[in-house]
């Protein structure tokens, strides 16, 4: 099953980058309980595939105009750890007005069943320094 795990977590990550929505959700199970970082626009517990939904769309909100394609790609790491998947992975943008970048480490959990994603929670080293760039 973890093959499975790895894959599926993989197909987020690839998702994630392309902006496909769908792709995404087909990662996730009906409950899924995604826990994000409070201080960012889309951040809190989002439940269930609405929840979800709701999760991308804010995330493609805050990031698509400050990730052009080349910002997008994530370098993560997956690590298969039995029903849990980790992914060490980078968080990248550019604003274009400023010239300002960020590209900031960050640590995922998935906890897995039946080689679908029923719980995510992204650690950010620096929640200051994002939000910094995502505001000023």
């Amino acid at each position: 099953m973890s093959q499975q795990n790895l894959e599926n977590v993989r197909c987020l990550f690839k998702a994630v980058e392309e902006r496909d929505i769908a792709g995404v959700l087909a990662a996730y199970a009906p409950e899924i309980v995604i826990r994000d970082a409070e201080s960012l626009p889309y951040g809190g517990v989002h439940y269930g595939l609405e929840g979800a939904k709701q999760h991308i769309e804010g995330a493609a909100q805050t990031w698509n105009h400050l990730q052009p394609p080349a910002e997008r790609k994530m370098d993560a790491v997956f690590l298969d750890a039995e029903d849990y998947v980790i992914v060490l992975w980078r968080l990248k943008g550019l604003a274009a007005s400023s010239g300002k970048k960020l590209d900031s480490p960050v640590v995922s959990v998935y906890k897995m069943r039946d080689g679908k994603i029923v719980e995510s929670q992204m650690f950010y080293a620096d929640t200051v320094a994002i939000g910094q760039f995502l505001f000023s």
